[in-house]
């Protein structure tokens, strides 16, 4: 008996994971899991075991009756499921501590993984085979007005099924448990949604699609750089400059004056709710909360918002009239210096808690006692804040503008919106590219897209060795 309950002991994590999935899964034969619907209102809610103790149910409607009888059906999913569940259970135990030879162990491991996906299609079956074609004929129903849907338990015993067979699977492969594989999934992910993805814009850049496959061209790169001169108005000021590049030269405007703007408003106001939090003595500060409240809202909805405000009947316009300020509605947005600025103001806003996260996040782990030590020595407030507390909050500002200037160079939404379509962003012109049905034209977008990417990874190289001696300064604060 000793000797066993040291066997409990030494159980890996996998097998105790499999063992409890196995006894679940047996519990879960008596939990409710299959609701009956009858002309769209829910009758009756079924397990395996109350399949066999009350199996019939009869619903009066206004045309018919309907008297329907699970026990026949019930009897033979209840004895195979139950098989299914106790196999799981007495194997997942059994494999492990009564078996010594490894080789047997991961064979074990890999009948256990069967039986779940056994045990999980004997759930699909009685979940899709409870209502059968002869069923609705016999009670003169359809599949909208008769049918079993699962219930919240039935998702749940499915994901735990799956838990199941992936340490079932572990154990069969004879994997350890470490630190490191935890990385894999991450790994993985960053490997299909982001490698391959850029190769995948990489290779569409050089390559144009036709009918007998792919071709190496540079059509793409010939549309891009086509000596095509538009006349584009910049700060009231009217130049002619190459289609494209004046348009990436508006995208990085509206980037590097969107990211000013959100340092210039996130640095004191982050600095302020930091000395709050420390002087109050919290974890964090309820105040920074209110500031990033609206990013759960939909960005489109607060630009429409935005709008609004500005529009010729919107609030703005209405509250000067009403003060007798101006005689006749302005066009905020129809005046393009006006909706060039107004743009901004509303990226500003938009990107606000992305810079002020990270700079709050520094800000609120500086020790106090660097400013008493820098005081002591004689500096001036203006001397302690330029030689000790911005220099230790650079990874913060560092990381808000690589938060804010990367993402607001290809942001198009709001643009589009404030400007009714009439301002053209890097972010227009890929789109616009992509969706064209020539092909040289969705290389071209490719082609924009792999420059921009270059252009993006120089800014966060420049940035990263701007940070290089700095450090970081840890996760952000709520």
């Amino acid at each position: 008996m000793s000797e066993l309950k040291e066997r409990f002991k030494l159980l890996p994590l996998h097998a105790i994971v499999m063992a409890v999935v196995g006894f679940i899964s047996l519990v879960f034969m008596f939990v409710p899991m299959f609701e009956l619907y009858v002309q769209y209102v829910p009758r009756k809610v079924y397990s395996h075991f109350t399949m066999l103790i009350s199996p019939k149910v009869e619903v009066t409607l206004r045309d018919k009756n309907i008297d329907l009888n699970f026990l026949k059906f019930g009897a033979v999913m209840f004895v195979a499921t139950i098989i299914v569940s106790v196999a799981v259970l007495t194997l997942s135990l059994g494999y492990y501590l009564f078996v010594d030879n490894r080789k047997k162990k991961r064979i074990g491991c890999l009948v256990i993984m069967g039986l779940f996906f056994v045990r999980g299609a004997l759930h699909i079956v009685t979940l899709s085979k409870m209502i059968t074609p002869d069923i609705l004929s016999a009670q003169g129903m359809t599949t909208q007005r008769l049918y079993v849907a699962q219930t919240l338990t039935g998702n749940i015993l499915i994901v735990l099924l799956f838990i199941g067979m992936v340490a079932a699977l572990y154990g069969a492969l004879g994997l350890r448990v470490s630190l490191k594989m935890f990385s894999y999934p991450y790994i993985l992910w960053v490997v299909v949604f982001t490698i391959l993805p850029l190769l995948l814009i990489a290779f569409r850049a050089f390559f144009a699609k036709t009918s007998g496959g792919y071709e190496f061209t540079l059509g793409g790169f010939d549309v891009l750089f086509e000596k095509k001169t538009v006349t584009s108005t910049f700060y009231g000021m009217q130049v002619n400059l190459q289609e494209y590049f004046s348009v990436f030269l508006r995208s990085l405007d509206f980037a590097v004056w969107t990211t000013i703007g959100c340092l210039l408003v996130s640095y004191p106001l982050a600095y302020i709710l930091a000395k709050r939090t420390k002087r109050l003595h919290k974890q964090s500060s309820m105040m920074l909360m209110l500031f990033v409240l609206p990013m759960w809202m939909n960005t489109m909805l607060r630009t429409y918002a935005w709008r609004a405000f500005f529009g010729q009947t919107g609030v703005l316009n209405n509250f000067l009239l009403n003060i007798k300020v101006i005689d006749a509605p302005i066009g905020f947005l129809k005046n393009p210096m006006l909706a060039d600025i107004i743009t901004k103001v509303v990226m500003v806003n938009d990107f606000l808690p992305f810079m002020l996260l990270p700079i709050y996040s520094i800000l609120v782990k500086i020790d106090d006692s660097l400013s008493q030590a820098s005081r002591d020595l004689g500096a001036n407030n203006v001397q302690t804040f330029s030689k000790v507390i911005f220099p230790l909050s650079l990874p913060g500002v560092i990381s808000g503008i690589q938060m804010v200037f990367m993402p607001s160079l290809t942001f198009f939404m709001i643009p589009d919106i404030i400007s009714e379509g009439s301002t053209t962003t890097i972010g227009n012109t890929v789109q616009t590219f992509i969706l064209n049905e020539s092909s040289t034209y969705q290389q071209a977008g490719n082609v924009l897209s792999l420059l921009l990417l270059i252009f993006v990874l120089i800014t966060m190289g420049l940035l990263r060795n701007q940070d290089k001696d700095a450090g970081s300064g840890g996760g952000m604060v709520l």
